[in-house]
Formats: structure tokens, C-alpha cells, sequence
């Protein structure tokens, strides 16, 4: 249950308990941890089970507690997708600037799409839904068609096989085969597109960003609101999202950054 100020208390324990062993240079006995936190020692015992059973955790042949692995590879796995948002950032503040209109940066995260750092045109009233941390069903978005797309064969294959196409709208995929026209597009041209399959009045573009040892592991769209767009401006847009994405996996590359 969630206190006055939304502080979820089960949720409380457990970050107090993992910041408390993180702290600690040596393992810790239940008894140790209790007192620590000042909880009763079943309470204390269910919270390491719990994160023993999710790898957060750890016990020793002296029914001591430390720090799992889980956790190091989730901060590093962080700190991978900071180096890329800070080093994308400039490149979206500029395009978002110059197209008047939002800039994304997403990685794919088994179905979905995961939104890692998003750039709004501050000149324009309309506000997007997305915002960082939103997840969308990858087959919606233009980012989505690029990494799917940039998965290896037999991945892309079962990726396919196993995805559930749900309708969002009237230009939604709804098949493996429709959606695999549009990454053969994407293949062809190099950049990706939404025409309105996530929400009606959004249009999207969307081109692959690679770390140092050149492999895909982002992508950078430029969401546009309204009707869709010609065809001859369509192809100079998406130029300018490809050029952009160029940008920032170059400086990926010349700073040795190798993404998640």
C-alpha cells in the first residue's frame, strides 16, 4: 500500500535493503540486515528470498548475504544507454529544432520499443504521449521497423513469428507479411516509416544508429504531427533523420561506445 506521499512501503524495503548491501564491503547475516533496517527478522528473511530468487542477491556457504551479479549488469546496462543519450542529445536538439518536431531515441526491448531520450520543438503547443521510458508494440513505429529489421535472420524470423500485430489504427500492420514489406522499404531506401499506425495524426521516420564495433543497438525518429507527407519531402526528411543518425553513430565510434 502507498503512503500520503505515493511511497510504496514493500517498495521502500527492498531499495533500502539493496542500497544497504551495496554499502557494506562484506556480506551481511540476516540478523545484520534486520537490525540494520530495523524490521522484524521474518520480514527482513522474506525480502532477501524474494531477491535471492531474482538474482538481486546472493548467499554465501556461510548464510551470508551480498550482492548479486543482476544488479551489475543492470547498472551497466545504464550507463551503456547513458553514454548513447548524452552523446545523441545534441544531434536531436538540432534536428527536432530544425524539422519542428519531436526527436526519439528508442532501443528494442523483445516486442517493444523502449524510449530513451526524446526531444520536443519547444515552438510548437502539441505535446506527444511518449515520453522516456514509454514502451510501444514495436511493429507501430517507425523505430521499431528499423530494429527489427537490423536483428540478425534467424532472430528477425522467430521475432516474426512470435509477435502479436494488434491494430492501433486503420494503417496498423496486422501481419507478419504486411510487415515485412515495410522492412524490405526500410532495406531499400534506409530509413523506416509510420504512416499513421500508431495514432492517426502522427507520422514517423526513423533510421539505425550503431555503436563502435558497427552494430546496430538504437535508433533515432522524427515524429510529425498531421496529414501525411509528400512523397519528394518524405524522401528529403528522411535524409535528414538518416544524416542525423550517421551523426551520432560516428560519435559513438570515434569514443569507443559499444551499446547494450
Amino acid at each position: 500500500m502507498a503512503a500520503g506521499d505515493g511511497v510504496v512501503k514493500s517498495a521502500e524495503r527492498v531499495t533500502a535493503l539493496l542500497e544497504l548491501l551495496g554499502e557494506r564491503r562484506t556480506p551481511m547475516r540476516l540478523m545484520e540486515v534486520a537490525q540494520a533496517l530495523d524490521i522484524p527478522k521474518s520480514s527482513a528473511h522474506g525480502l532477501l528470498q524474494t531477491l535471492m530468487a531474482r538474482g538481486f542477491v546472493v548467499r554465501d556457504d556461510l548464510q551470508r548475504y551480498r550482492i548479486g551479479m543482476k544488479l551489475f549488469s543492470l547498472a551497466a546496462t545504464a550507463l551503456e544507454f547513458m553514454d548513447i543519450r548524452e552523446m545523441a542529445r545534441p544531434t536531436m536538439e538540432v534536428l527536432a529544432e530544425r524539422e519542428r518536431a519531436t526527436c526519439n531515441l528508442a532501443v528494442l526491448d523483445g516486442h517493444d520499443v523502449l524510449y530513451i531520450e526524446k526531444v520536443e520543438d519547444r515552438s510548437n503547443p502539441v505535446r506527444l504521449v511518449t515520453h522516456v521510458g514509454t514502451r510501444l508494440p514495436a511493429h507501430v513505429t517507425a523505430l521499431g521497423k528499423v530494429l527489427v529489421a537490423e536483428l540478425p535472420p534467424a532472430a528477425r524470423r522467430l521475432w516474426l513469428s512470435e509477435h502479436e500485430f494488434s491494430k492501433l489504427t486503420s494503417q496498423t500492420r496486422t501481419s507478419a507479411v504486411q510487415f515485412s514489406r515495410d522492412l524490405k522499404q526500410y532495406e531499400n531506401v534506409g530509413y523506416a516509416l509510420d504512416r499513421h499506425e500508431f495514432h492517426d495524426a502522427i507520422n514517423g521516420f526513423a533510421a539505425p544508429i550503431s555503436d563502435a564495433t558497427g552494430s546496430v543497438v538504437a535508433a533515432l525518429s522524427l515524429t510529425c504531427l498531421g496529414t501525411s507527407t509528400p512523397e519528394d519531402e518524405q524522401v528529403a526528411i528522411g535524409k535528414r533523420v538518416c544524416d542525423a543518425a550517421e551523426e551520432i553513430s560516428l560519435n559513438l565510434h570515434s569514443n569507443g561506445v559499444v551499446g547494450a
